[in-house]
């Protein structure tokens, strides 16, 4: 991991630090998680903040082995 200097204006540290306290993460983990939501935002116009995160979580689970495969006769 990289360290770097980043200058935040005050409403935006306040945020990020409400969204942290809201997450249960701390303030760096909240910034890296909000930019990498922001990214993948702008990189992905067409899909909603909450599309992104369910992705990220699916995705999180299934490396995680918490997946298992569908069984379509229950649909």
């Amino acid at each position: 991991m990289i360290r770097k200097t980043v200058l935040l204006d005050d409403d935006l540290a306040k945020g990020i630090d409400l969204f942290a306290r809201k997450d249960e993460r701390d303030f760096s983990g909240a910034l890296r998680y909000a930019a990498r939501i922001g990214l993948l935002a702008v990189e992905n116009p067409e899909l909603t903040v909450q599309e992104i995160r369910d992705i990220l979580e699916a995705k999180a689970e299934y490396e995680a082995g918490r997946v298992s495969e569908l069984d379509f006769r229950a649909i």
